[in-house]
C-alpha cells in the first residue's frame, strides 16, 4: 500500500512539472509575432513590404536590419523633476527585449546607485527601496524611471547596457499595430554588400519576429531599366545571328 502512495505522490510531481513546463511554453508563443518580407530577394536601396502578426495590440513597432550589436552608454541626457518620471532616449534603436540595463547614481547629492532590470515586457525591476516605476520602450528606444523620493535639484548620472541591431530601417512615419496585433510598413535596404541579411520587428511591449533577406547588389550605373535594355538586345543579336547561320 505504502509504495502505491509512493508511486502515485511521483506521478503527481511529474505531472505538476509537465504542466509548469507546458505553460512556460505557452508563454513564450505567446510573446513571438511572425513576420514576412515582400520580396524576399531585393537589391540595396530598393523598397521591402514587412507584414507582421502576432504582435501587440496598439503597439509601436520598430524595425532593425542586420546582425545584433551591444550598445553601451554613459552620460545620458535626460530630464524630469521631483520624484520623476525620469527618462530619455537611447542612441540606437530598436533593441531587442530583455537586453536592457540601467544604472542611476545620485551619490555626488548623498543618494545611492540604483540598478534596473529588464523584465522584457516593457517594464523595469529594481531591488532598490525607493523603486517606483520604470520603463523601456524597444520599437523607439525611450526610457524612464521614477523614484519615491524628490529628486529635484540632485546629480544624476545614467548609463545602460542593451543590444540593437546594425541598422534602423523603421520607417520615418512610424505607425502601430492594429487592434489585432497586425502591421504592415515599407523599409528600404541599407546600402550593404549582397548576402543573406535578418529582417527583425520588435514592438514596445517585447514581442518580436525575425526574417531573412537577400540583398543582391546592381553595379553602380546598371538601373534595372538598362538591364532590361541590355537583355532585350542581347536576344535581338543572338535571334539574329542563329536566323543567319547556314544550314548544313
Amino acid at each position: 500500500m505504502g509504495k502505491i502512495r509512493h508511486i502515485k505522490k511521483g506521478l503527481l510531481a511529474a505531472i505538476t512539472v509537465f504542466l509548469t513546463l507546458l505553460l512556460a511554453l505557452v508563454s513564450v508563443a505567446s510573446a513571438a509575432g511572425g513576420i514576412t518580407l515582400t520580396p524576399s530577394t531585393q537589391a540595396a536601396g530598393g523598397s521591402v513590404t514587412v507584414n507582421g502578426t502576432g504582435f501587440g495590440a496598439n503597439a509601436e513597432v520598430g524595425i532593425g536590419f542586420g546582425a545584433e550589436v551591444a550598445g553601451s552608454e554613459t552620460h545620458m541626457v535626460y530630464s524630469g523633476t521631483g520624484p520623476g518620471p525620469y527618462g530619455g532616449k537611447l542612441a540606437h534603436w530598436p533593441i531587442k527585449p530583455g537586453s536592457f540595463t540601467l544604472e542611476s547614481d545620485t551619490t555626488s547629492g548623498g543618494g545611492v546607485i540604483t540598478d534596473y532590470t529588464d523584465s522584457g515586457n516593457g517594464n523595469l525591476s529594481s531591488e532598490s527601496p525607493y523603486f517606483v516605476a520604470g520603463m523601456i520602450d524597444y520599437a523607439t528606444g525611450n526610457w524612464s524611471r521614477t523614484s519615491a523620493v524628490d529628486l529635484t535639484g540632485i546629480d544624476q548620472l545614467y548609463s545602460a547596457n542593451y543590444t540593437y541591431y546594425q541598422y534602423n530601417v523603421t520607417p520615418v512615419a512610424q505607425g502601430n499595430t492594429t487592434s489585432s496585433g497586425g502591421f504592415s510598413a515599407s523599409i528600404t535596404v541599407p546600402n550593404v554588400a549582397s548576402g543573406t541579411y535578418t529582417v527583425t520587428a520588435v514592438d514596445s511591449l517585447g514581442n518580436s519576429a525575425s526574417a531573412s533577406l537577400t540583398v543582391s547588389v546592381i553595379p553602380e550605373g546598371l538601373t534595372v531599366g538598362v538591364m532590361l535594355t541590355v537583355s532585350s538586345v542581347a536576344v535581338i543579336v543572338s535571334t539574329r545571328y542563329f536566323r543567319k547561320q547556314p544550314k548544313i
